[in-house]
């Protein structure tokens, strides 16, 4: 009787092979979905501190063409309410997961003159999505508003 050798495979080598393949792609699924969060993160704040620049620049822009003071209001539910002349002139919904940290430190309130400076010195700490503190530092005077990283 002649035997033939097999070149293929047996079930339990499959069944091994899989297994292996298995393992190492849980490892490469949690990895993507950790840079994933990562990733949204870092935009999403990229996002909050433009949106809170744009927020500074309008309204001083808003104050100067009016020639008429105003401010921002920094409520704790998560709004920013611009003021011009003691009229709520818009308001401004922070994105959801960012918390303000410090409005105490400044009265929760960023005055404008009319001539569209800001007339507080500040800086307003948020808490983004994975609850690292970042800031943001305004000065006076000179309409100039740094983002710090953490």
């Amino acid at each position: 009787m002649i035997k033939y050798k097999r070149s293929g495979f047996t079930l339990m080598e499959c069944i091994i092979c899989i297994g292996i393949l298995l393992f190492i792609a849980s490892f490469s699924i949690t990895g993507i979905l950790k840079l994933n969060s990562s990733l949204t993160n870092n935009v999403s704040v990229d996002y909050y501190n433009n949106y809170i620049l744009n927020i500074f620049s309008n309204s001083t822009k808003y104050c100067k063409e009016k020639n008429k003071g105003g401010y921002l209001l920094f409520e704790d539910n998560g709004t920013i309410k611009f003021f011009c002349n003691n009229v709520k002139v818009e308001a401004f919904e922070i994105p959801k997961g960012f918390k303000f940290l410090n409005t105490e430190t400044f009265n929760k309130i960023i005055e404008i003159n009319n001539l569209g400076i800001l007339t507080k010195a500040c800086t307003i700490k948020y808490a983004n999505l994975e609850g690292d503190i970042n800031s943001i530092t305004i000065r006076v005077g000179t309409e100039y508003v740094q983002i710090k990283e953490k």
